[in-house]
């Protein structure tokens, strides 16, 4: 299929298969939240004249440098979510009702003092 682009953005949409790709490099559009999409300039998955076209190896160094340090975050983003959440459930379950027993009681001493 010959493919022209006469204007607009280097976004493109196979008019056969409706597949999304890049005019410009012509690789597929990818996107992960987490690690970007073909447009992001740090992105695995950038374009490779979005960002240092003429410094191959600096670009892959500079993107899978990003990527790694991702990996790595994510797993302790993880960790510590889940025990700030954990922390919650214990506050929720022990606190709260200890919270609700001091309220109920101090209510009760001030109504029951003669004013």
């Amino acid at each position: 299929v010959h493919i022209q682009r006469t204007e607009g953005c280097d976004h493109m949409t196979c008019s056969q298969c409706n597949t999304n790709f890049c005019y410009r490099c012509g690789e597929r559009y990818r996107q992960l939240r987490f690690f970007g999409d073909h447009t992001s300039n740090l992105s695995v998955f950038g374009c490779k004249y979005r960002y240092l076209p003429e410094r191959p190896h600096l670009r892959r160094l500079v993107r899978g440098s990003v990527c790694a340090g991702k990996l790595l975050i994510a797993p302790l983003l993880l960790v510590l979510g889940l025990a700030l959440g954990a922390i919650a459930v214990v506050v929720g379950l022990f606190g709260l009702p200890i919270y609700c027993l001091c309220k109920k009681k101090r209510k009760r001493t001030r109504t029951g003092m003669p004013w």
